[in-house]
């Protein structure tokens, strides 16, 4: 049998440490253990004026975040010793909802001037998240047929 200062001893250190870990948890950010997601989800292309690219992405991001999406698309099917055709767009960080859930956003990506994109092209999209300072969080990218 333990003596009863030796049991004192034992109960309240294993109280203490209960309570600091229920303690860390309480006040631990629920965003702490979330990273900023990025999923370029489908590619197409929209001739109806000009012709433009329509990403779809997927993304998250932690809530209080200033950060923005820049999304980038290159033609694949250009000829040998020409510059690729690129077509770009950014959402600007009051578009973006930045809690715990995932959100789906369209952004249209422009064609720089000159650049051509046609159905059957294969182009490559390069979604990435984005502080102010340019330290990149979190990217995907997808290569799809138009």
């Amino acid at each position: 049998m333990l003596s009863s200062r030796l049991t004192h001893r034992v109960t309240g250190t294993a109280i203490a440490t209960l309570m600091l870990t229920a303690g860390a948890v309480a006040i631990a950010s629920p965003a702490a253990a979330k990273a900023n997601t990025m999923t370029v989800d489908r590619i197409a292309l929209d001739t109806r004026n000009a012709p433009v690219i329509k990403a779809y992405l997927t993304y998250s991001c932690d809530p209080g975040s200033d950060v923005h999406v820049t999304t980038t698309a290159t033609n694949l099917d250009t000829p040998d010793g020409s510059a690729p055709s690129i077509a770009t767009a950014t959402l600007p960080n009051d578009k973006l909802i930045c809690d715990a859930a995932r959100h789906v956003e369209r952004l249209t990506l422009s064609p720089q001037p000159g650049a051509v994109f046609q159905q059957g092209d294969d182009v490559k999209v390069v979604a990435t998240i984005v502080n102010p300072a340019g330290v990149e969080y979190a990217q995907d990218e997808k290569i799809a047929t138009l």
